[in-house]
């Protein structure tokens, strides 16, 4: 008798699954029709929008390009133009003294020794000829750079 009521039931679960299983795919197949025909009909919206994005994110990045470049220009013209006013300044202050440059006492006798030590290596004329160097390797530096041969 429980065998008859477990194939019983059985047999009902099996045809109300079937029976799911049917409007589910029906369901199922109605929804894919309709998805794929509003896709179809809006595809071409959808290309316009991607596209009206694509050129308003293009024209940003353009902008704040051009912001940035203009502020550095910005930047480079008030540095010069600050660097000028600070040579002016500095040189309208100059007194011709180096009484501000000297060393603290206990220094002194120490440096002028070296000096002297120096002095009679010829040391400065060493020195002379590095500064020649450096200054002609700055005038190259900049011809290179004013010419445009990096």
């Amino acid at each position: 008798m429980y065998t008859f009521f477990q194939g019983l039931i059985q047999g009902l679960m099996n045809g109300i699954t079937s029976i799911a299983n049917w409007f589910g795919s029906i369901f199922y197949n109605i929804f894919n029709a309709l998805k794929s025909f509003f896709t179809f009909l809006l595809e071409p919206v959808i290309l316009l929008f991607e596209g009206i994005w694509y050129l308003i994110t293009s024209i940003f990045s353009i902008v704040v390009l051009v912001v940035k470049l203009i502020l550095g220009i910005f930047h480079v013209v008030f540095a010069i133009i600050g660097g000028i006013f600070t040579t002016f300044g500095q040189l309208l202050g100059f007194t011709g003294t180096t009484s501000y440059y000297s060393l603290p006492s206990a220094y002194e006798p120490g440096f002028t020794s070296v000096l002297s030590i120096l002095n009679q290596t010829g040391f400065n004329t060493i020195a002379y000829i590095f500064v020649v160097f450096v200054w002609m390797a700055t005038a190259y530096a900049v011809i290179n750079i004013a010419g445009g041969d990096n």
